[in-house]
C-alpha cells in the first residue's frame, strides 16, 4: 500500500469535541452525590485519627475543586480517534483532577488514590450491571454470558483504533492482549501510573467478577509491560470450542 493509501486509510484523530467536556461537567451534581456516598464518614487519614472524619460539606468542596482542575485540563487534552477513547481521556482528566483536589486538601497520596477508585467503581459498575443484565436476558450459559460482557465493553467505550488489542484464543472466557490504552498514556504521560494502576486497572478485576469471572494478568502497560494481557475466565467450567468471532451485545452506556 502506498504512502497515499495509508494516509487515506489512517482513522481520524481529533481532541475532545466542547459538548463533550459539557457533558462530563454536566455530571457535577451525580458526581457529587455519589462522592459524598463514597467518602462522607470515612477517617480524613489513614494514620492520624486526630484529623477527624469527612464530612459531607468537604466533599462537596473537594468535588468543586476537582471539577475546577478538570476545567484547566481540557484545553490540552490530547487527540483521540474514536468517541470512546476520547470520552476515556475526558473521564481520566476527571479521575486525576479528583486525587489533585484531595490531595490539595491533605489527604496522603496512597490514601487519595484508594478514595478516588472507590468514587470510580461506583460509576464504573453501572457499565458492568447494565451489561450483566442485557446478558442474562441473551443467554444462561456462564462463558458466553462472560464473553458478551467483555466485547460488549470491547465496541464502546474501549473499541479500536483507540484501543488497539489482539485477540487471543481462551476455551473458557475470553483474552486479549491489549497494546495500547489512552488511559494509561494519558496519566502515565501526567505521573499518575499509581493512579491509574489502582482505580482503572484494578476496577477490572471487580467487574470480572461481577460478570460471572475471574481475571488474571501479569503485567499492564502503565506499569511498563508490552501489553496488558486480559485473561478473563469461568471457573470450574468445561472446555468450550473459542468462537472465532465472538458474539457482541450493543454497547452499554452509564445508567
Amino acid at each position: 500500500m502506498s504512502h497515499a493509501e495509508n494516509e487515506q486509510h489512517r482513522p481520524s484523530v481529533i481532541a475532545p469535541a466542547p459538548w463533550m467536556a459539557t457533558a462530563v461537567h454536566a455530571m457535577k451534581p451525580v458526581v457529587r452525590r455519589i462522592a459524598c456516598r463514597a467518602i462522607v464518614g470515612r477517617n480524613r487519614s489513614r494514620t492520624d485519627p486526630t484529623a477527624g472524619r469527612f464530612t459531607r460539606s468537604h466533599v462537596n468542596r473537594i468535588v468543586t475543586d476537582g471539577f475546577a482542575r478538570f476545567d484547566r485540563k481540557v484545553p490540552d487534552l490530547p487527540s483521540e480517534p474514536t468517541l470512546g477513547s476520547r470520552q476515556n481521556v475526558l473521564l481520566a482528566a476527571l479521575t486525576l483532577s479528583f486525587l489533585e483536589a484531595l490531595e490539595a486538601d491533605g489527604v496522603q497520596r496512597a490514601y487519595a488514590i484508594e478514595l478516588t477508585a472507590d468514587v470510580c467503581w461506583r460509576f464504573y459498575r453501572q457499565w458492568g450491571q447494565g451489561t450483566r443484565a442485557v446478558t442474562r436476558l441473551i443467554t444462561r450459559d456462564p462463558v458466553r454470558r462472560l464473553r458478551l460482557s467483555v466485547n460488549a465493553f470491547l465496541t464502546f467505550p474501549f473499541g479500536r483504533p483507540g484501543y488497539q488489542f489482539d485477540d487471543v484464543p481462551q476455551a473458557d472466557g475470553r483474552s486479549l492482549d491489549m497494546q495500547r490504552c489512552p488511559v494509561a498514556d494519558y496519566l502515565g504521560s501526567r505521573g499518575a501510573a499509581d493512579l491509574c494502576a489502582g482505580s482503572w486497572c484494578n476496577l477490572d478485576y471487580s467487574l470480572a467478577e461481577m460478570w460471572g469471572g475471574t481475571l488474571e494478568r501479569s503485567g499492564t502497560l502503565v506499569a511498563g509491560a508490552s501489553c496488558c494481557d486480559f485473561r478473563f475466565r469461568v471457573p470450574g467450567t468445561p472446555e468450550a470450542p473459542f468462537e472465532a468471532s465472538p458474539e457482541r451485545v450493543l454497547p452499554m452506556v452509564p445508567a
